[in-house]
C-alpha cells in the first residue's frame, strides 16, 4: 500500500501489535456437513501465506466477497473465513494450488469442525467464472453503515484502499485490496479530543466479508447498539 494511504489511519495510532494465529489442522472424524449446497463468491489463498504460523496447517482457506449468514442445519451462521478442502471427484482434482489468489463463483457443502484453525470449513464442488467484487460495492456499504468515506481506485487490477471516518470523526475505520476478497483493515476508536482509545492499530489480514462485519460492529458502536466493552471484547476476538 502507498505510505501515503497507511498515514490516512496510522497517524492516530500509538501503539503497534502484532498477532500470531497458531493453527492446526482439523482432525478426521469430528465434521459435519451441511444438506444444501451453496455458491459463494470469494477467493481461496494459502493459509501459511495470510497467517503467521508454526507446525501443521489447513493448507488454504476462503475469504468470501460479502457478509453473509448460511444455513447450517437448523440455525443461520453469519461465517466471515472458511478453511477449505475440495470433492475431489466432483471438482475434478484434490490440488488446489492453481486456484490460489483466484476470485470465482465456488460450488460446494458447508462444513463443521470442532478442530482449529476454522470452525466452518467450504468443501468445494465446482468453480465458474464471475465478476470481481468492486470499490464501489464496498463503498456503498460502508456508507450505508454511516461512514464518510475516502474511496482511492489505484487503477491497477481492482486496488484500492477506503478510509472511514464517522460520528464526529471518532470512530475509523480503513479497508486496503488488492482486487481479490481479502485485503487489510484498521479499526479504531478515538476520544473527542482525537487521541487514540482502543482498537486494532496494526493492519490485519481480513476477508472483504471480515471487514464488512468490522465496520458494522464499528456503525453499532458508534450508534450506541454495543457498548465499549463488547466493542473491545469483539476486537480481541479477531
Amino acid at each position: 500500500m502507498n505510505n501515503g494511504f497507511r498515514r490516512v489511519m496510522t497517524i492516530v495510532l500509538s501503539v503497534a501489535l502484532f498477532m500470531t494465529l497458531f493453527l492446526t489442522v482439523p482432525a478426521d472424524g469430528k465434521v459435519a456437513y451441511a444438506v444444501e449446497e451453496v455458491t459463494i463468491v470469494g477467493t481461496i489463498q494459502n493459509t501459511r501465506s495470510y497467517y503467521n504460523v508454526n507446525g501443521d496447517v489447513s493448507a488454504y482457506c476462503f475469504f468470501p466477497s460479502t457478509l453473509s449468514t448460511y444455513k447450517f442445519g437448523k440455525k443461520q451462521v453469519e461465517i466471515t473465513e472458511f478453511g477449505v478442502g475440495v470433492d475431489p471427484e466432483k471438482f475434478g482434482t484434490n490440488d488446489l494450488s492453481s486456484f490460489v489468489g483466484v476470485t470465482k463463483a465456488y460450488t460446494g457443502v458447508i462444513a463443521k469442525s470442532s478442530s482449529a484453525p476454522f470452525t466452518y470449513t467450504f468443501v468445494v464442488y465446482s468453480a465458474t467464472d464471475t465478476a470481481v467484487p468492486t470499490m464501489t460495492e464496498m463503498d456503498t456499504y460502508l456508507k450505508g453503515l454511516g461512514f464518510s468515506t475516502t474511496p482511492t481506485d489505484m487503477q491497477n487490477g481492482g486496488e484500492y484502499f477506503i478510509g472511514c471516518f464517522g460520528w464526529n470523526n471518532t470512530v475509523t475505520f480503513s479497508y486496503h485490496t488488492n482486487g481479490s476478497c481479502v485485503g487489510e483493515i484498521t479499526a479504531y476508536i478515538l476520544h473527542e479530543d482525537f487521541s487514540p482509545d482502543f482498537g486494532i492499530d496494526t493492519f490485519r489480514i481480513a476477508s472483504n466479508a471480515k471487514a464488512m462485519q468490522v465496520a458494522r460492529k464499528m456503525a453499532q458502536y458508534g450508534n450506541g447498539e454495543v457498548t465499549r466493552d463488547e466493542l473491545s471484547q469483539y476486537f480481541n476476538s479477531l
